[in-house]
């Protein structure tokens, strides 16, 4: 893709990869590097999902400053059928949000940011981050799940998250929405609607037939929603699954995909991450040591962390969220395979956690 790089306005954002340009990523890397001009942009790779990222390999104008900017970054957005959908959600503006005015708040484990831009008309959200692949880190995936001292790193990210934010209102003040708002509703509909003929399709057999009951979860499902606004507490990633995580050459782990953050409560984050990373005889042996690990990690920013017995509590009823989600989760947003395997995990842990029980359904 080359372009010139002009003067221009960065706005109106692209709606299609392909108009990632040169000449447009000059504009927009100029709301934060006055002086940027971008020679050429290489598509590398392009990734579908609910928002698209586009990997570029990327050349400067010899005579002008870089700043710094690298070689390879990776332009996200909404590029797909799905933006109109998702984007009036406030997915692709969270995302923005979180790397513009969020992440600086606080030391977090992240991809570093090279612009952030929004729109309301057409509904857009575009980021550009470095490639963390180019400098050795590693990306994490359901059909390989976390081994323990991995998932602990990765309850160490959280933490960090979780304990920084806390009781902070800097983050409300910002704009950001309680965990699981009312913009969701149109997806919390389609998934709730959805539910007898997801139980009756491949997928939903992975997990145990006595959890196949409509009804049911989606009484359980509004007990949890309910009750993880009442307990907001600090700000969450919101959908921090194996797929959300990434591996740094050193052995931390971060977090991608900002799309969802929100406040909330600390468990929702601690149980999406546990319970989609780690396969089930791992998760069974040391789930609960790994909450003790995280609720010291938790403590060292000062917070008054949950007792063993009333964050076990908690922990249980925030199944219910993963079991839903990637029971309804689309194969155009998520891989089938990814799909089945994270479903199968939560199937399990709703069993073993007594979840229906736990929240009184």
């Amino acid at each position: 893709m080359t372009g010139r790089g002009g003067s221009g306005d960065a706005h109106p954002l692209p709606l299609t990869a392909d108009e990632v340009t040169a000449g447009w990523l000059s504009a927009a890397l100029r709301t934060r590097h006055p002086r940027a001009v971008v020679g050429r942009a290489e598509p590398v790779q392009l990734i579908d999902g609910t928002a698209t990222k586009v990997l570029l390999r990327l050349a400067y104008d010899p005579h002008g400053p870089r700043a710094g900017l690298p070689d390879r970054m990776c332009v996200k957005g909404g590029f797909g059928a799905y933006r109109e959908y998702l984007g009036g959600m406030g997915l692709y503006s969270g995302e923005v949000r979180f790397y513009n005015e969020i992440a600086p708040l606080y030391e977090l484990t992240c991809p570093t940011s090279y612009f952030g831009l929004t729109q309301t008309d057409p509904v857009q959200g575009i980021v550009a981050l470095e490639d963390l692949g180019a400098r050795g880190a590693t990306f994490a995936r359901a059909t390989r799940p976390l081994g323990v001292e991995l998932a602990r790193a990765g309850l160490d990210a959280l933490a960090a998250l979780h304990g920084q934010s806390w009781q902070d209102d800097r983050p409300r003040q910002l704009g950001v929405d309680l965990l699981l708002p009312t913009a969701t509703e149109p997806i919390l509909r389609d998934f709730l609607t959805a539910l007898p003929e997801r139980f009756a399709a491949p997928r939903g057999f992975a997990a145990p037939v006595v959890l196949h009951d409509p009804d049911r979860l989606r009484a359980a499902f509004t007990t949890y929603r309910a009750e993880a606004q009442r307990a907001a507490a600090c700000v969450v990633h919101g959908d921090a699954h194996i797929g959300n995580a990434y591996v740094e050459p050193d052995g931390r782990v971060g977090f991608l995909d900002w799309q969802t953050v929100a406040i909330g409560p600390w468990v929702h984050d601690v149980n999406y991450f546990l319970v989609s990373a780690l396969d089930v005889p791992d998760r069974r042996a040391h789930e609960r040591d790994l909450l003790g690990h995280y609720l010291k990690a938790l403590a060292t920013f000062g917070v008054s962390a949950p007792g063993p017995d009333e964050a076990w509590s908690g922990y249980r009823q925030a199944t219910v969220h993963g079991f839903l989600s990637w029971l309804c989760n689309l194969d155009r947003w998520q891989p089938a395979e990814v799909n089945t395997a994270t479903y199968a995990r939560f199937g399990m842990a709703m069993v073993d956690h007594d979840t229906y029980a736990a929240l009184g359904v």
